[in-house]
Formats: C-alpha cells, structure tokens, sequence
C-alpha cells in the first residue's frame, strides 16, 4: 500500500505473518515532490548543444523516449496549423531527438525523421533496467566504509498510473569502527518525472526497512536525478534523527547506472551515527 507523507509518497509495508522476515517492496513510491530544493537545483552554467537541422528545422538536440498521453499528430514543422504528416496513439512510446522552438519536439522512428510533436502531451520516460548488478566501494570520512552491490529486481506498475517504476536491492557490506555489519535496503527509481510534468527530474529512494526494530518504521533517503542537468541531488530523510546533510550533496551522473551509484555514495554519508547503532544493532 502506497500513502502520502511530507510531500512524497512512501510505502507502507505489511507485516510478514510468518514472522521473522520481510516482504521486499514491489510497489513503491509514486512520486508528488513538493520541489523546493533550493540551491542544489540552480541554474548552472554549462555548454549548450549545438543546433542539429531537422526537416529543415534549426533544432537542440535532445535526446529520450516520450510516453504519447492521449492522441497527437505530427506536424511538418513546429506550430500547430502546419501539415499533419501522421499521428500517434494515447500510450505510444516514442522517441524524441531534439527540441524545437516553444514547446515542440522532434521525433524519429526507425532512423526515419516523423516530424514535430507538441510536448505538452508527452511524458518523459527513462528506462530502469540493468543488465547486470552493479559493484562498487563508498565510504565516508570519519565513519563506515562499505562495499555494495545494486541488483536489478524488476519493475512496478503503480496503481492508477501511466508509468512503472523500477525496483533494486541494494547489498551492503560495510565497516563501522571494528564492527563489520551486513544488510540489504530496497531501491527503486521512478520512470516518470515530478508531478508527471514535462520537467525529467526523477525520485529515487533507499528505504532501511527495519530501523529502530519495528518493521512499520522506513527510514528512508530520497534523491533526485536531474536528468538535464545531469545529476544527482540530495533531498531529504523521513527520520531526522537517523539523517544529516551529506557533506556532498550532489553528483554527476549521465545515465540511470550512474544515478544509482551516486544515490548509494550520497545515501551513506547521509546516514549519522543512531542510525549506525541502530544497524549494528539490528543485524545478524
């Protein structure tokens, strides 16, 4: 079951009947951010894109699939009263290979250049699978040092929505002074963006599901890869008490294995010493 909390949406898990154990989340968060991270989600300078000619048409490349969210047509250029050339379905997957004046994208299918499509109608999707785990070492300064392995579960369909998102178990195997703790946490990302807008600005989220010994408490961390921009950004904690502001609050990343690795980095440094104890002393 998915409920509303501080802006986000969290998932509220069943207790296992059989005891001892934990049922992992397959249907986690549908994402409501309340965006007001504040400086981490500046403007930045960077170089721009250099315009491509498409269909005669000076364009900005832009690069991603888009989900058609009801019937659209293809236009030869960018305004609405120009030639239709063709049309798409309400729930097509597209692809989009730039971005036109206003709010117009360009579109290809099968290395074929289709046309324009007006975006306001589109969803802006990223694609969570990974063909293989992911491995790598974090640590933090003063505090744990671990290994972690980010495997690949599957993907959600979340209720009443258009998108899905993707599931993760994250394996972690850290030191922490002289104690040597080993534990799983569940991730997932959303494959649609923020308040499904047109902004591709996705949620992940890394739940410890048992803190504090009682299963109904999650704490979780959530982040948010900035696809455009090209990063991941730290955002809050749902216990203050487990939580601190990470010394490195955002990293780069270009493509959903590099957000992942940078939500773990980030997720560790942001775990404070009462939610060690509480690993430590929760472990087996």
């Amino acid at each position: 079951m998915v409920e509303a909390k501080g802006g986000f949406w969290h998932l509220a898990l069943p207790r296992n009947p059989n005891g001892g154990g934990t049922f992992r989340p397959v249907a986690a968060a549908v994402l409501l951010i309340a965006l007001a991270v504040g400086p981490a989600l500046a403007a930045e300078k960077k170089t721009p894109p250099k315009p491509m000619i498409f269909m005669g048409v000076k364009v900005k490349p832009l690069q991603g699939q888009y989900l058609v969210l009801k019937d659209v047509n293809i236009r030869a250029r960018p305004k609405t009263k120009s030639k239709k050339v063709g049309s798409f379905k309400a729930g097509k997957r597209i692809d989009v290979v730039a971005r036109a004046s206003s709010a117009w994208v360009a579109v290809r299918e099968g290395g074929k250049d289709l046309g324009f499509v007006y975006d306001r109608i589109l969803l802006p999707l990223i694609d969570g699978t990974l063909d293989s785990d992911l491995e790598g070492k974090t640590s933090v300064k003063g505090g744990a040092s671990c290994r972690y392995r980010i495997r690949f579960e599957g993907k959600s369909q979340v209720e009443g929505q258009v998108f899905e998102i993707a599931d993760y178990d994250v394996y972690w195997d850290c030191l922490d002074g002289k104690r040597k703790v080993k534990f799983r946490t569940p991730m997932f990302i959303t494959e649609a963006p923020y308040q499904l807008g047109t902004k591709r600005i996705f949620q992940i989220s890394i739940d410890v599901l048992d803190i504090e010994g009682g299963y109904d408490d999650i704490f979780s961390t959530t982040l948010l890869y900035d696809k455009d921009k090209n990063r991941v950004v730290f955002d809050s904690v749902s216990i203050e008490k487990f939580g601190q502001t990470p010394a490195t609050k955002e990293i780069s990343a270009k493509t959903v294995p590099q957000a992942l690795r940078a939500a773990v980095v980030i997720t560790l440094a942001t775990w404070n010493k009462s939610a060690w104890r509480d690993l430590i002393k929760n472990s087996p």
